[in-house]
């Protein structure tokens, strides 16, 4: 129970700092409703995702009739919490804590990431997306063996 209100203390601190509604009660909450959730089975896990999304909604729809703005990373975090809550009730530790450590550092990094994305050429977007197709597609589809009669041209597969 510790490590999942944690998990959502962690977010939910940063929320506040943004000066969002949800904060760190509703985010401790929602990761400790996942952890109970999984003790009680799968048809509940669903139940209360479906609680969760009812509460974006909601946050939401307040959202946009008082300040007519629409919390849409704010929603994503609070499933993503939730979720993050679900895998400590089954029993994982190291994914829901590294998740919420990157988690949180993508909400703080606004700004930061913002600059970034918007300081880039669409040169730099298609280099990035030809060394991904390179490391991710072509590289591991490589067989790892001699591919020239001679035997002295190896392609060596990862793994």
């Amino acid at each position: 129970m510790a490590v999942a209100v944690g998990i959502g203390m962690l977010i939910g601190m940063e929320r506040k700092w943004s000066h969002k509604e949800v904060g760190i009660r509703t985010f401790s909450i929602v990761a400790l409703l996942g952890m109970l959730a999984t003790t009680i089975g799968h048809d509940f896990i669903m139940a209360c995702m479906i609680g969760v999304f009812l509460l974006v909604i909601f946050t939401n729809l307040r959202s946009i009739l008082v300040d007519r703005t629409l919390e849409v990373t704010t929603a994503a975090a609070l499933i993503a919490n939730y979720i993050l809550g679900v895998l400590v009730g089954l029993g994982h530790i190291f994914t829901p804590v590294a998740g919420a450590i990157i988690m949180t550092m993508l909400l703080a990094w606004k700004t930061e990431l913002n600059r970034f994305a918007g300081g880039l050429q669409p040169s730099e977007i298609r280099s990035a997306i030809l060394l991904g197709l390179i490391g991710f597609v072509i590289y591991p589809l490589m067989p790892n063996r001699y591919v020239d009669p001679g035997n002295s041209l190896i392609l060596l597969m990862p793994g």
